[in-house]
């Protein structure tokens, strides 16, 4: 069985090991999401959401796993979460190719 690599996402984005063994993935210097362990299982929790919805919260099986779903939830949502980032920055959009 091989693993698969995360998407490869735009150069604005950027994942980050912490000391607990969590991978959280950046857009500039803002927290997109994260890996985690929970309950003897992994987790992607994603922070940075629309206010209107829901932070959505997905079992995954592995750190590897999470990444792929994380990478392909922002690669598909890249505009939308640039004018977050820009919106928390207080900056003009900055686009991500």
């Amino acid at each position: 069985m091989t693993r698969a690599m995360p998407s490869k996402l735009p150069d604005c984005f950027h994942w980050v090991e912490d000391e607990a063994g969590r991978q959280r993935l950046f857009l500039h210097n803002i927290e997109v999401l994260e890996v985690r362990q929970q309950r003897g299982g992994w987790v992607v929790q994603v922070h940075l959401n629309d206010s209107q919805l829901p932070a959505p919260m997905v079992a995954v099986r592995s750190p590897a796993a999470g990444m792929r779903w994380g990478a392909r939830w922002s690669k598909l949502r890249a505009p939308q979460l640039a004018a977050l980032v820009a919106g928390r920055r207080h900056e003009p959009r900055q686009t991500c190719p």
